[in-house]
């Protein structure tokens, strides 16, 4: 017997630090060169998880993310603490604003992916900002959206479609900048799974963002969390552990809780899919920062 739950906890053990990895050829592709996995399990808790991997060589290929509020730089007229830099939007409206043609005010972008990046302030009574701060660096185009420093932790995109996960960007670097948004902690580096900080401790809702070593594929996972009898969230440290699996070598932990959001456009239904679930109730949150994923 006691062998017997010695090898049931090995097992176990492999599992929860990535040594499996996740065949991918035989998961569904929702988009081109864009895969999803969902899982259930009740180890080590209750958890629903979404696992999407994007092929970054996929042809036409272009990230954007959250722009400047046209009222960039003014005071926030309901949070005299902070400055105008983003304007709050659901993630999924965010997809649909990029699509929407540009005649009638939109971008008139393919786009195939959104998720929602970086943390951002103001988060108090009541909740319903119109406008947000995003926390650490958040560039679009070579154009600066935030820069509060120092940088912790850093997703971004360079010009020539390069991605990375970095701790930190010299300011030299800010134009050849497609898009950039900052996370909490990086959490997998090198393949190694890293402490995090406090934000990391806790199981709750998640999303993050990984990458392949040889930054062909982005990982992006959520776990659903603070849903009692459907799922009860992840640490950090396992959140780093499927981003593993799934093939990462780095990650970077965004921004979760009830802004975790994953969506990708349906070519058959021509709408949004959420893959993950915020709350019970179906409630999305608008959040302060996003990126999108499209095709040229």
């Amino acid at each position: 017997m006691r062998c017997f739950l010695s090898c049931l906890a090995a097992v176990f053990c492999c599992f929860v630090l990535g040594a499996e990895t996740i065949d991918w050829s035989e998961a569904p592709e929702v988009q081109a060169g864009v895969r999803l996995v969902k899982r259930e399990t009740d180890q080590p808790r209750l958890q629903k998880i979404n696992l999407m991997r994007i092929d970054l060589r996929t042809g036409g290929l272009e990230f954007t993310g959250s722009a400047r509020d046209p009222d960039w730089g003014k005071p926030m007229p309901d949070w005299d603490k902070a400055v105008i830099r983003t304007r709050r939007i659901r993630t999924r409206d965010f997809l649909l604003n990029a699509r929407k043609p540009a005649e009638e005010g939109g971008q008139g972008l393919n786009m195939i992916v959104a998720a929602n990046s970086a943390p951002w302030w103001p988060w108090t009574k009541p909740y319903t900002h119109k406008y947000a701060h995003p926390a650490g660096l958040g560039i679009l185009n070579g154009e600066v959206i935030c820069d509060t420093r120092p940088h912790k932790a850093v997703f971004v995109v360079y010009e020539d479609g390069r991605a990375d996960i970095v701790s930190s960007v010299p300011e030299s670097d800010y134009r050849s900048i497609r898009v950039a948004a900052s996370g909490f902690a990086i959490i997998l580096r090198d393949g190694e799974i890293l402490e995090g900080g406090s934000y990391e401790k806790e199981p709750m809702p998640r999303i993050a963002y990984g990458l392949s070593e040889d930054r062909r594929y982005l990982y992006i996972v959520t776990v659903d969390g603070r849903q009692k009898g459907w799922s009860l969230g992840a640490t950090g440290k396992e959140t780093a552990a499927l981003l593993k699996e799934a093939g990462a070598a780095d990650a970077i932990n965004m921004d979760g809780g009830g802004s975790a959001t994953l969506c990708y456009w349906d070519e058959k239904t021509k709408t949004p899919v959420t893959v993950n679930r915020q709350t019970e109730s179906g409630y999305q949150r608008p959040v302060g920062s996003n990126i999108g994923i499209y095709l040229k």
